[in-house]
């Protein structure tokens, strides 16, 4: 009787230890689908987040462009403005007045220059859309948007004999 109680518990052991297998085997399949369905959707959600960057970027890129366009070409209508007021000055200032507005049109081309050249930077960079593109185009705006202002403020300043 020893024997086949044994052979009963035996039994009864081998049977729930290979059901509780097939069920964790089950189950591992069930998790490892969750897994990959679970990851799939997180790639898609980065792709999508990916895309609405890059399309928020291009469109900010875009707006400040035609600002920074729309400031360089008031800049040349200013210095065209300024260069029929410098023939209407005395021959000895209108010399100086002449080199320092000459210099001051060189500095809205440069700025005309690295414009373009950072738009072109820009597109390319686009299709590797990450942080550090968005950190560079930030950076060179603040430091295009300093130098606009520079530029209009010595522009302002053309008339004015700052030698005291």
């Amino acid at each position: 009787m020893k024997k086949a109680l044994l052979i009963f518990t035996f039994i009864a052991a081998s049977i729930s230890v290979i059901s509780c297998n097939q069920a964790s085997k089950k189950d591992l399949k069930n998790a490892n689908d969750n897994f990959k369905a679970g990851n799939k959707e997180l790639k898609d959600a980065a792709t999508d987040a990916d895309s609405v960057g890059k399309s928020d970027a291009k469109a900010d890129w875009a707006k400040f462009k035609a600002q920074s366009e729309s400031s360089i070409l008031a800049m040349n209508k200013r210095v065209d403005t300024i260069k029929l007021s410098i023939a209407k000055t005395n021959k000895r200032d209108q010399k100086k007045l002449a080199y320092d507005l000459n210099k001051t049109r060189q500095k809205i081309d440069t700025l005309q220059s690295h414009l373009d050249q950072q738009d072109i930077k820009f597109n390319k960079s686009l299709s590797k859309f990450d942080a550090s593109v968005k950190a560079k185009n930030d950076s060179f705006k603040r430091e295009f948007d300093h130098d606009t202002k520079e530029l209009g403020t010595a522009l302002k300043d053309i008339f004015k004999d700052n030698v005291k």
